[in-house]
């Protein structure tokens, strides 16, 4: 079983394989960082120039500091997606629901081992 660490033991057991569960972007993060990872900034743009991670819900996350967000749907079920490197293995958290600073934020519904494209790695 996948699970973030320090998680009261409720929200533990109901984290699948996949990581899905209730668990808030913000711990979820806070116990990555514990365990070393470190967030990745991503720069993919759309054709006018404007960067994915300065949009809708992402560019909201961004502000907030979560520089790792690379992108979020513009659906209504807000999925968005994270990514995190460590001894150069990635780690990608992807979300699901609204973020409103301080009033509520997504809860991971998986955890997968991929990187972002290249082509979104490097500022341009």
């Amino acid at each position: 079983m996948t699970l973030v660490l320090g998680m009261p033991a409720h929200a533990a057991a109901e984290v699948s394989e996949q990581g899905v569960g209730t668990v808030s972007l913000s711990v979820a993060r806070a116990e990555l960082l514990q365990e070393g990872w470190q967030p990745r900034e991503t720069y993919g743009v759309f054709p006018d120039g404007l960067r994915w991670n300065e949009d809708g819900d992402a560019g909201a996350l961004y502000k907030a500091g979560f520089k790792e967000v690379e992108a979020c749907s513009s659906t209504r079920a807000h999925y968005c997606s994270f990514n995190y490197v460590r001894n150069g293995k990635c780690l990608a958290l992807h979300t699901q629901g609204a973020f409103e600073a301080g009033q509520r934020e997504p809860v991971v519904i998986r955890r997968s081992p991929a990187c972002p494209r290249p082509s979104v790695t490097a500022p341009r």
